[in-house]
């Protein structure tokens, strides 16, 4: 089985047990080959009035990232994972499961998942220069626009002299070309008042290997 199939199987049997546990799966990422490492991102349903809340109470993290996963919802999905992994026994040899929500500076996996975050800076790596964009793969800007197939980050004003006079103040990226693109998120000045955080949650048994001796 190909790499997009084995992930689009564990996308496949990941939804609905997250959806019983009250979650939505985010994404999935299957890394190494001989004990591969199974990555599943789960996020909670984001309700607008605790939304407004966390933003009337000050909250700077306030957005799409409230509510939080809990740890117990991860540990659950997990073992309840694991079991339907080794029954579609998709993998050769033995592999590990890691589940976690998609943290502060979380991966995007589709271009629909960034509309929630205009306005904020991303991180985008491609799979080969655009043409607009000789030699170049990777970006930070401010997202500014989405349309159906692509986005817009505005660039920072680089140093004159490390900035083409004829370089252009945004990019307009095609999702198709995109082979990494994260959130980055701004931490407070020290001193500054601080909100709350959404945490990055793991399991002890996200990171045990399945299918196989340790």
């Amino acid at each position: 089985m190909q790499l997009p199939d084995r992930i689009e199987s564990v996308a496949r049997l990941s939804a609905p047990l997250a959806a019983s546990l009250g979650l939505e799966l985010w994404g999935v990422e299957i890394l190494g080959a001989s004990r591969p490492l199974v990555r599943v991102y789960v996020d909670a349903p984001n309700l607008p009035e605790q939304r407004d809340e966390s933003a009337e109470n000050g909250r700077e993290d306030a957005g799409p990232e409230t509510p939080g996963v809990t740890i117990e919802q991860c540990a659950e999905l997990s073992r309840l994972l694991g079991l339907s992994l080794d029954v579609e026994d998709m993998f050769a040899s033995g592999w590990t499961l890691e589940v976690s929500s998609p943290g502060l500076e979380r991966p995007f996996f589709r271009l629909e998942q960034l509309r929630a975050y205009l306005g904020r800076e991303i991180e985008v790596v491609l799979s080969a220069p655009l043409a607009a964009w000789p030699g170049r793969k990777k970006f930070h800007g401010v997202l500014s626009r989405t349309t159906d197939n692509a986005f817009t980050l505005d660039l920072p004003l680089a140093p004159v002299a490390r900035r083409a006079a004829d370089e252009p103040a945004s990019a307009d990226i095609p999702w198709s070309a995109v082979r990494k693109a994260v959130l980055v998120h701004i931490f407070p000045e020290p001193g500054a008042k601080k909100g709350g955080n959404t945490k990055r949650h793991g399991t002890s048994g996200s990171n045990l290997p399945h299918g196989g001796v340790a």
